[in-house]
């Protein structure tokens, strides 16, 4: 940014003079006394021979002579070229120094109760990009002073002097953070050496705006500064790092990065879910604190946060990084920039990731809730068998393979009871990328919920349970099991199309291509099919699974195999009590059964089963289903992904 009028503060020469001729007049014995008093670095002399005014504002600190060092004052002959009384009690005396007869305007004022002048202010004739300026020494001075009390105040890291050393929105938000938040900010903007040496700053102004760059040790500082009500305060700083490249861009940016993750954090800790939605940004709101139980994730409060951190920036976006109970904690922080002029821009938490096994595992906050959240839905959703929330929370593939396939009036009869018992309770939660491991206990039995991410939503894909004689993966026995019950509830409503569809080619030669209806048979096989599950054998390689129903006095074994992609029924095994093998092929009875009646059932002789599936039965009449007592087997975490 380039500023009308700018000068260096290294450039504007104040030239002491050695005043020759005209010894006698005030004028010069004014001069004069200034200019030995600056010689001598008397400063009691220097303020005796000044106004009140100048002394305050250039000889205000003991560190006033250094900095008129810093203007490199050179001395020299010098001769008044002019004298203008401005009043009885005001000159105006124009003085040429040097041999470049470099002119100097002085202001003098006699002082009333002695009648002695002295020096007001001293002008410097300056060029500046072909213009004349003439520069007042108290200005630059002052200026200059205000710069050393902000860099000693930093570097002192005194909290008053800080903010005194500031104004507006700067001063506001500083005074608004955490002690130690400041105090590491503070030590950011100064440097790693608490006293650098002071070295000649460059500023530039324009109207009551200044901008000064200052070498320090570890790089360079920019203050940006503004005059309000004749004082210099600053509104900004930044550093440009030379040793460490930790350059802080804007400390008022940063300051109100760490404001909103400060206030974050007490909210957080606070459960003050109101005020969690004010400094969070609306999708990580909605999608994960809102519904999240915060007690399951602490997170360190502001104090603890404040005493060891580092905040990296880039663009709009920026990580701050902490550690909680050994373990590092990061908050990405999002820049919303305002449309408005007046209105500053907003920063607000996008997300908090936890990293947990020495930083080799990564759980966000979005992950942590909302994998709580969509597998206690989908457990509650099971224990009431509701398709629809069941559908919602699970994957397309679960959804296609299971819930989609459950015929309306077998809702009730869904076979979960084994993993639909009371007591519900989450035990761990593991995260890998795109697949989600929740281990919980559901009763006496330990299972896990496998959750993927879909369209970036966490949903779950499948159950893993370790029960002696049946698979692991909770999908692949319920897609089985409902095509089976659905296969008993189609032969129950004589619904031959939907059977053929459902049944191998070997079964439908034999029996549903040449029926219209479900042949009679002495065994109740609609009943028997809607048994409770004793074991499955699936070998998915092969394409074949057994399924076993009941017990061996009462119940059935149905085999299944895979055909053109997909599982359908090649015969249901009866067992009875009655016949030698103690299993009795369902084709075959069909078929005798078909012999017997001319091969075809007549409707009103269909078999009426006596089991509770029925087109009739409404969802309030259904009774609950008593739920068997399982008796756990070992379980292991899986050691293969889902």
């Amino acid at each position: 940014m380039m500023l009308k009028n700018g000068f260096s503060l290294v450039s504007g020469l104040l030239i002491l003079v050695s005043v020759t001729g005209c010894a006698s007049m005030p004028e010069m014995q004014t001069i004069e006394q200034f200019a030995q008093a600056m010689e001598k670095e008397d400063i009691k002399s220097l303020k005796h021979h000044t106004t009140m005014k100048f002394s305050k504002v250039a000889l205000r600190d003991k560190s006033s002579l250094d900095d008129l060092k810093v203007l490199k004052i050179p001395t020299g002959e010098a001769t008044i070229v002019e004298i203008k009384d401005v009043s009885e009690n005001h000159k105006k005396v124009v003085v040429e120094v040097g041999k470049n007869k470099k002119k100097l305007l002085y202001e003098l004022k006699k002082v009333t109760k002695t009648g002695e002048w002295v020096v007001d202010d001293i002008y410097i004739n300056q060029k500046h990009k072909n213009l004349n300026v003439m520069k007042s020494v108290s200005e630059q001075m002052d200026l200059l002073l205000t710069i050393r009390e902000f860099v000693d105040a930093w570097e002192n890291g005194n909290r008053d002097d800080i903010l005194a050393s500031t104004d507006g929105e700067f001063k506001e938000t500083l005074d608004q953070l955490q002690p130690a938040f400041l105090a590491k900010l503070a030590k950011r903007v100064s440097g790693n050496s608490s006293k650098s040496k002071w070295k000649k700053p460059d500023a530039q102004l324009d109207k009551n705006i200044a901008i000064i760059r200052l070498d320090r040790r570890s790089g360079q500082m920019i203050i940006t500064m503004k005059l309000t009500d004749g004082k210099w305060k600053a509104t900004d700083v930044a550093v440009e790092s030379r040793v460490d490249k930790q350059h802080v861009k804007s400390a008022k940016k940063e300051a109100r990065m760490l404001l909103a993750v400060s206030n974050f954090l007490d909210a957080y800790n606070q459960n003050d879910k109101v005020a969690l939605k004010k400094y969070s940004a609306d999708k990580f709101y909605q999608g994960s604190l809102n519904f999240g139980d915060l007690k399951v994730a602490p997170l360190p409060d502001s104090n603890v946060a404040a005493a060891d951190y580092e905040l990296k920036t880039e663009g709009d976006l920026a990580n701050f990084i902490t550690q909680n109970n050994g373990k590092m904690v990061n908050l990405s922080i999002l820049k919303i920039e305002s449309d408005e002029m007046d209105v500053p821009d907003q920063y607000l938490i996008e997300e908090v990731t936890l990293f947990k096994d020495h930083g080799n595992q990564q759980i966000t906050l979005t992950s942590l809730f909302s994998s709580r959240a969509i597998t206690l839905l989908f457990n509650e959703a099971l224990t009431k068998h509701d398709i629809k929330i069941l559908g919602f929370s699970s994957t397309p593939d679960l959804s296609t393979r299971v819930w989609d396939k459950v015929s309306p009036n077998l809702v009730a009869q869904l076979p979960v009871d084994d993993i639909a018992q009371p007591g519900f309770e989450i035990l761990d939660i593991d995260f890998n990328g795109s697949v989600t491991k929740v281990h919980a206990r559901q009763g006496n039995l330990p299972l896990t919920y496998i959750l993927r991410d879909h369209l970036g939503q966490l949903l779950v894909d499948d159950i893993e349970l370790d029960l002696q004689g049946r698979p692991a993966s909770v999908k692949a026995t319920l897609e089985l099991l409902v095509q089976v019950q659905n296969y008993a509830y189609d032969m129950h409503e004589n619904n031959i199309r939907n059977l053929q569809r459902h049944s191998s080619r070997d079964f439908n030669e034999l029996v549903w291509r040449q029926v219209d209806r479900v042949p009679k048979t002495v065994y109740p096989i609609p009943e028997l099919l809607m048994s409770e599950l004793t074991s499955m054998e699936l070998n998915e390689n092969q394409g074949l699974a057994r399924i076993k129903l009941g017990d061996d006095q009462r119940g059935a074994t149905v085999l299944i195999k895979k055909q053109h992609d997909e599982y359908v029924v090649d015969d249901i095994m009866i067992h009875s009590d009655k016949v030698a093998s103690r299993y009795v092929s369902s084709k075959k009875e069909l078929r005798l059964s078909m012999a017997a009646n001319s091969g075809i059932l007549r409707q009103n002789a269909a078999y009426q089963a006596t089991y509770t599936i029925s087109s009739d039965t409404k969802p309030e009449e259904i009774t609950p289903i008593s739920i068997p007592e399982v008796e756990p087997a070992a379980f292991e975490v899986p050691q293969q992904e889902p």
